[in-house]
């Protein structure tokens, strides 16, 4: 008796975690290339919903707040004026000053840094991804990651300086020239980020 109550307690524990999994860890297909070449159209990645707030399950309720968006991170978040969500990178900070001239950004007066890849390198990537001429290591105020773009391909290429506002966050897709970003909807608030890309499952680099 004892065992088989050991095994229901069990098969009611899976079966909450399979319910309850999904508010917290969710897997996506990239569906574009503004992120590209650090996450490729249709690559498969895992999202932690839970890695700034914890949700009552299955709404967009905060039950509690335990950490804040980096600098850095590659967030889904929901699209200003649109009704789809996307994934960009955080650059800027609230109360951070960000401009941008040539699609190299700088924050507070500090220019992020950068290094020029071999544009060749990247010729295995699909054409879908939009990749520019120039293939850059970007380094900043959060982690390293790769850009792309083609010099006066964009209007969006430079902007003069502006403050983000408090609980607002300023964010880019990698791909500089194809993403809709905060260059156009302006800075981000706080309640439009809904977790953290984490992992990718598979890839065409793969």
């Amino acid at each position: 008796m004892q065992k088989r109550r050991w095994w229901v307690r069990v098969g009611v524990t899976l079966a909450l975690l399979l319910v309850l999994c999904p508010s917290f860890v969710r897997a996506y297909r990239v569906a574009g290339p503004s992120d590209a070449p650090s996450y490729l159209w249709n690559d498969l990645v895992l999202v932690n919903m839970a890695a700034y707030d914890l949700n009552l399950p299955f709404t967009t309720r905060t039950l509690i707040s335990w950490s804040t968006p980096k600098a850095g991170d590659m967030v889904l978040l929901e699209v200003p004026g649109e009704s789809y969500a996307a994934f960009k990178r955080i650059v800027a900070l609230p109360g951070d000053r960000i401009e941008m001239k040539e699609n190299h950004v700088m924050v507070n007066g500090m220019p992020f840094t950068y290094q020029a890849l071999h544009r060749a390198g990247f010729d295995w990537v699909p054409a879908g991804n939009k990749l520019g001429a120039i293939v850059e290591m970007e380094k900043g105020s959060g982690a390293v990651h790769t850009i792309t773009y083609t010099p006066d391909a964009s209007p969006l290429a430079s902007f003069s300086a502006i403050t983000i506002p408090s609980d607002h966050y300023f964010v880019l897709g990698d791909n500089r020239d194809h993403s809709n970003d905060s260059r156009s909807f302006g800075a981000i608030s706080r309640e439009r980020i809904h977790g953290k890309l984490v992992f990718t499952f598979s890839s065409a680099r793969e």
